[in-house]
């Protein structure tokens, strides 16, 4: 019999414990932030524009509390119901020039005072004046159009049980989203019911989203999922000499005019996979006239090397009125899944799926609230170094915002002290000086 032994297990470090200390933040990094979005951005003085009335003897203004709901949701925020957790933040209160932060009740009457569709167009007149600081002129601009679907978890008034491939049968909305497809900042929003939009819904919101376009962009290019291959918005885009990739859906006409015969031209393959691309000119049902279609399809070999059994393909369809090889048109529509993670985006670093309130029209300017904070960000983050703009807004918060520090004052000055150790100190200094 062998001799065993065994160690125990030290114990943990007793430390004492004590509720003392003032002047401690857990978001050191808020400081260039809000510096940034205050002197550059002029977002205070922006906010401080909305018409809403309050009265003369209110602890806070319109401009104040909305400033502080955007600024909490820059800091990853996702819900109002967190948000008493910052309530006395020494240095949000001294960066915001408060007392206090509103309590989380004051923010949910915040989104009670939008109550018609005057109001959340004042976002959107904002937004027209932050996106000079986020669009690139010096590129050709790119409009990506997309919705997605929100699903609600009550009877949020204006939501309806429309298309929703996650939650079948669950009422939802259906809100539009516009972004650049070169810098994913967010051109227009528009929050609307569960169904899919139909062609006076679409082109309005394209005329409305041209309208925000700083002057010196012109816009050539438009990108759009299916849904957005209506006749009408099509001629619109045609007769404003746009350039326009709109996928289409394989309806049984088209799939007839496939059977007839395709030149087909393989652009890919390899012992696994083939990608082969054509073109043909197609009336679709609801077109006054044929368009070119640029097709792709993709099939996938078996073990043995020969195409799967009955010669399956699988096709993606683009309308377009562009004369570029249909392998560019493919490239160039591709591209377009990046307004995929921008919405991703939208969703992991605003919260932009959070329906909170039970009326439309607050629930309409809540999403509008994230946009802002979120193209903020994006501006900030772009004067940043290389490395850190691609930085998606969770780690932006994690290198550079979330960090603890202690505020204090002596000689009327105040002074933040971070952490000695801390390894981006570089990149917070750099930040101060955007």
């Amino acid at each position: 019999m062998s001799n065993t032994s065994t160690r125990t297990a030290p114990n943990s470090c007793p430390i004492d414990y004590k509720f003392d200390k003032d002047g401690l933040t857990a978001f050191g990094g808020a400081a260039p932030l809000i510096d940034f979005f205050r002197n550059h951005l002029n977002v205070r003085g922006l906010l401080d524009s909305l018409s809403m009335e309050k009265a003369d003897w209110a602890t806070y203004t319109i401009g104040a509390e909305t400033e502080a709901l955007l600024v909490a949701y820059a800091l990853g925020f996702k819900r109002i119901e967190h948000m008493d957790a910052i309530e006395h933040d020494p240095l949000l209160c001294a960066k915001l020039e408060l007392d206090k932060l509103p309590q989380k009740s004051t923010f949910y009457w915040v989104l009670e005072r939008f109550t018609s569709p005057e109001h959340i167009n004042e976002f959107f007149g904002i937004n027209k004046q932050l996106l000079p600081a986020v669009v690139d002129a010096s590129k050709p601009f790119v409009l990506d159009l997309n919705t997605t679907v929100e699903t609600v978890h009550g009877t949020q008034e204006g939501s309806s049980s429309g298309y929703n491939p996650k939650h079948r049968g669950r009422n939802s909305y259906q809100p539009f989203v516009a972004f650049d497809g070169n810098n994913q900042a967010v051109v227009n929003a528009g929050l609307r019911n569960g169904f899919s939009p139909n062609a006076n819904d679409i082109v309005a919101f394209f005329q409305k989203t041209k309208e925000a376009l700083p002057k010196d962009i012109k816009l050539q290019y438009v990108r759009a999922d299916r849904g957005f291959g209506s006749d009408r918005f099509l001629k619109n885009l045609e007769e404003e000499d746009v350039g326009y990739t709109v996928k289409i859906r394989l309806h049984s006409s088209l799939r007839e005019r496939i059977d007839r015969g395709v030149l087909w031209q393989r652009i890919y393959f390899d012992e696994c996979k083939a990608i082969e691309v054509g073109t043909v000119a197609y009336q679709a049902r609801g077109w006054d006239t044929r368009r070119r279609v640029v097709l792709i399809r993709t099939t996938e070999y078996a073990d043995n090397g020969q195409l799967r059994l009955f010669d399956l393909w699988d096709y993606q369809t683009i309308a377009t009125n562009l004369d570029w090889d249909p392998k560019d048109i493919w490239h160039f529509y591709n591209q377009r899944c990046n307004c995929e993670n921008y919405i991703k985006e939208l969703k992991d670093g605003v919260n932009i799926d959070n329906i909170g309130e039970g009326e439309f029209w607050p629930n309409a300017a809540d999403p509008w609230i994230k946009c802002l904070a979120y193209n903020c960000l994006l501006a900030f983050k772009y004067r940043l170094p290389a490395k850190e703009r691609r930085y998606s807004l969770n780690r932006l918060r994690r290198v550079l915002i979330s960090i603890p520090g202690i505020l204090t004052r002596h000689a009327r000055r105040l002074t933040l002290h971070l952490p000695r150790w801390w390894p981006c100190k570089k990149l917070w200094l750099h930040a101060m000086q955007v």
